[in-house]
């Protein structure tokens, strides 16, 4: 039972996966909505396929932060006393009863007769039993400026720690990780054709719905370009990380042809995957991408304890760069190299920035609400920043001013366990696939960090539930005794403790090859 569990999960969240990005990557409310159906769907199969709750227990520290969160969202958006409301939050406190001394008005304006009533000896008007003014409920206090935009965001929350838990749950075969990182990467390739037949027809238009975005930029099933380079960062992080699994394996190889047929897949993927994030014109996606690639070699030289690797995360961000570079002066670098100073968007996200903190002194314990930003920025929008502000171009400033500290230490507690995880992952994989899983999202993770910083793109649900999925199937591999680093041995020159994990790709050569010696586990 636990094993065809197991096998349909894997499916399930494959075909989550997959569908994720295509329908206006999970925007529109009908598609959020389903994606969030099938994670909670992917939870509950995912506890019948472990043993026990014990085997979630790498995931705890995320998966209790984004839990936390949902349950931060939902006490927000409780109806609470007005007196506690005001303790906590005055402003939240002052809305509250302005909106109270509102509907009185309208109801009063609804129902004049009430006006003529003789007065209770508190001043207000004796309401006639049975009135319709009278039988309306009173505004609720809570510690939210829109209860139902916090309410969906409780649920995209719950929905984020439903598919890290799942993803663990599924992770912990090395053969159901294939299948969800190939879901990933097959997603991310037919966004790539996707968008560059549109681009080439020059559709303004997405499933029959006109996009606002000029046609020449790369956007796949997305509305926004720069959402769905913060979806080809993750698939590119996973790329590199294939692509040192195989170019180490390809050193076991006896002839040039079985090393090419190992190395070129993960190659042609990776330059495929960096070609459509240069035409999305993405200048934070670019930045971002870039950062992920030079931390994982970076990552891989301390994992490891050579130099080697970095310099092929150095090689790989060059080589990227000047593929896209070649391609056209729409590509992403053109675009940045084009950025100046006083960049009219950058100058308008700074007024933005400053005017999040604002609203964040407004409301410095409890938030805004989860979710509420386009609700409640209009009360610190300056009046030179025109139109609508969804989001504030900085998640970390976001979640401060909806969600206040407590929302933020969350956030970074549940970051902090997550990358630790991962990096002990890379550190002490029993196998080399092991360790690019940890390798794969630890980039992901950090390119998706920097990409954050300005802008919202983890607000798609496409975006969240596809990191939370791998990271969850990464988190869950398990691990040698102790760290398998290239050179290492004991003092009395015997193969240390690590030796007896080494891959079971690896063969008896007798002797060294790169540092390490090639036997059986």
């Amino acid at each position: 039972m636990i094993r065809h569990s197991a096998v349909a999960l894997t499916a399930l969240l494959a075909a989550l996966l997959l569908w994720a990005p295509l329908p206006f990557a999970g925007v529109v409310s009908w598609a959020d909505t389903s994606l969030e159906i099938v994670a909670f769907g992917a939870l509950a199969l995912a506890m019948a396929a472990i043993d026990r709750p014990a085997d979630l227990r790498h995931v705890a520290i995320p998966a209790a932060a984004l839990a936390g969160m949902a349950l931060l969202g939902a006490l927000q958006a409780l109806s609470w006393s007005p007196r506690l409301v005001s303790l906590l939050s005055p402003a939240h406190g002052r809305l509250y009863r302005e909106a109270a001394a509102l509907q009185g008005e309208v109801e009063l304006a609804g129902a004049p007769e009430l006006a003529r009533l003789p007065a209770d000896p508190t001043g207000a008007p004796a309401v006639a039993q049975g009135s319709a003014a009278a039988q309306q409920p009173p505004a609720a206090a809570r510690l939210t400026v829109a209860p139902a935009a916090t309410a969906s965001a409780s649920l995209a929350w719950a929905a984020a720690a439903s598919s890290l838990l799942a993803g663990a749950a599924a992770g912990r075969r090395r053969l159901r990780r294939r299948w969800l990182g190939g879901a990933v990467l097959l997603g991310a390739i037919a966004q790539v054709f996707l968008g560059a037949r549109a681009a080439n027809a020059g559709e303004r238009t997405l499933w029959g719905v006109e996009v606002p975005i000029a046609a020449s930029r790369l956007r796949g099933t997305f509305f926004n370009p720069n959402h769905l380079a913060m979806y080809l960062e993750i698939a590119l992080a996973l790329s590199f990380a294939w692509g040192w699994w195989a170019l180490r394996r390809a050193r076991l190889e006896t002839t040039y042809e079985r090393r090419a047929l190992a190395i070129i897949p993960p190659v042609l993927v990776w330059l495929t995957l960096f070609s459509g994030l240069a035409f999305t014109a993405s200048r934070g996606g670019l930045v971002a991408a870039l950062a992920g690639i030079l931390a994982q070699g970076a990552l891989l030289a301390t994992a490891r304890r050579r130099w080697a690797p970095a310099f092929l995360g150095a090689a790989a961000a060059v080589a990227g760069v000047a593929a896209a570079v070649a391609m056209g002066l729409q590509a992403g670098p053109a675009r940045a190299l084009a950025t100046q100073v006083f960049d009219v968007s950058l100058q308008a996200r700074r007024e933005a920035w400053g005017a999040t903190l604002g609203l964040w002194r407004m409301f410095p314990l409890t938030g805004s609400g989860l979710g509420t930003f386009r609700d409640a920025f209009p009360m610190v929008q300056p009046a030179r920043l025109d139109g609508t502000w969804w989001h504030a171009h900085s998640a970390p400033l976001e979640l401060l001013a909806t969600a206040g500290p407590a929302g933020a230490v969350l956030a970074l507690a549940g970051m902090a366990g997550l990358a630790v995880r991962l990096f002990v992952v890379l550190r002490r994989g029993r196998r080399t696939e092991d360790r690019a899983a940890g390798l794969a999202v630890l980039g992901a993770l950090i390119a998706v960090t920097v990409h954050e910083c300005f802008d919202f793109g983890l607000t798609l649900p496409a975006n969240a539930l596809t990191l939370a999925t791998m990271a969850g199937a990464a988190c869950s591999v398990r691990l040698a005794a102790s760290p398998v680093a290239g050179g290492q041995a004991n003092g009395a020159g015997k193969a240390g403790p690590a030796r007896q994990a080494l891959e079971l790709e690896q063969v008896r050569t007798g002797r060294h090859r790169g540092g390490e010696r090639k036997q059986r586990p």
